[in-house]
C-alpha cells in the first residue's frame, strides 16, 4: 500500500494490528527488515507506546527500560526517531513537577540512545498536547537527542494556535504526523477525514515546516473511525500522499 501510494518510508507501530515491541524474535526483526527493503522502503520511526511521565516511579522506570527497547529495535532497523508519549495519569502531581518528571526521563532515554544516533521524539499527545507544554519539558530535557513529534492534529484540537505550536517546538521537530480531522457535529468529539476536508490548516502547517527548513518525514496517520464503511485507509494514504506534496510544492518544499 505505502509503495502505491509513493511513499518513501514507514513509521512502524503496528504488524497486522499488533503492536511492534521489543518482544519481537530476531527471525520476525530480520523479515520485517527484508520486506521494507525488498519494497525499497525505509523504517523512518519506530512508533512506541512508551510513556514517560507515570508518576510512579517504578512504572516510571519499567517504561524507560522498555523504551530502551525500542531503540534497540530503531538501531537494527536503522531507524533515526523513536516515539515516546508523556500519557496522562489521574494521580499526576502539578504540572510544573511532573513535567520535571518527563524532562529527566526524556533525558535519560536519550542518553541511551545517543550512541546509536537515534532521536528521542515526544509526541504532542495527550496530555501534552500542547506545543507551548512539549517545548518547555524539552528545555528541561536539555539534550540534543531529545525532540518533538509533531501531531498536527492534538495541539489545535486542544486550542492552542499554529503559530504558537510552531514557535514553542519548530527548532525541535524530528517527525511529523499528517492528518486532517473535523469536529463531530453536535459533540465534542472530533473524526480523521480525508485532507482538506476538516478543520486544520494544513496549508498553514506544511507552511511552517517548509520555511523552518524542516527535512525529516511527515508520516500520514489514518486513525481508525467508528463507521467501518469511512475507515478506508487504502483511500486515505495516497489521497493524503498527494495532499502533501501538493501543500510542499506550494511552499517550495
Amino acid at each position: 500500500m505505502a509503495v502505491r501510494a509513493g511513499c518513501q518510508g514507514l513509521e512502524l507501530r503496528t504488524l497486522a494490528g499488533t503492536p511492534v515491541t521489543p518482544d519481537l524474535s530476531a527471525a520476525e526483526r530480520r523479515r520485517i527488515q527484508e520486506l521494507c527493503a525488498e519494497a525499497g522502503i525505509e523504517i523512518c520511526v519506530v512508533g512506541s507506546d512508551c510513556k514517560l511521565a507515570n508518576p510512579n516511579q517504578m512504572a516510571r522506570r519499567a517504561e524507560i527500560a522498555r523504551a530502551a527497547g525500542f531503540v534497540d529495535l530503531a538501531d537494527g532497523w536503522g531507524a533515526a526517531v523513536v516515539r515516546v508519549f508523556g500519557g496522562r495519569f489521574e494521580q499526576s502531581p502539578p504540572e510544573p513537577a511532573v513535567d520535571d518528571l518527563l524532562a529527566a526521563a526524556l533525558r535519560e532515554v536519550a542518553q541511551q540512545a545517543d550512541e546509536y544516533g537515534i532521536q528521542i521524539a515526544l509526541e504532542t499527545h495527550d496530555a501534552f498536547s500542547s506545543g507551548v507544554r512539549v517545548g518547555r519539558i524539552l528545555e528541561k530535557a536539555a539534550h540534543p537527542g531529545a525532540a518533538a513529534l509533531w501531531d498536527l492534529g492534538h495541539p489545535f484540537r486542544a486550542g492552542e494556535p499554529v503559530q504558537q505550536t510552531w514557535d514553542a517546538i519548530g527548532a525541535y521537530v524530528a517527525h511529523v504526523h499528517f492528518k486532517d480531522v473535523r469536529r463531530v457535529p453536535g459533540m465534542q468529539d472530533w473524526e480523521p477525514v480525508l485532507a482538506g476536508r476538516g478543520d486544520l490548516p494544513l496549508d498553514d502547517m506544511i507552511g511552517r515546516l517548509a520555511q523552518g527548513d524542516y527535512y525529516g518525514y511527515v508520516s500520514v496517520e489514518w486513525e481508525r473511525r467508528v463507521d467501518p464503511v469511512a475507515d478506508d485507509p487504502a483511500a486515505a494514504l495516497p489521497q493524503h500522499t498527494q495532499v502533501i506534496r501538493e501543500l510542499l510544492a506550494r511552499h517550495g518544499g
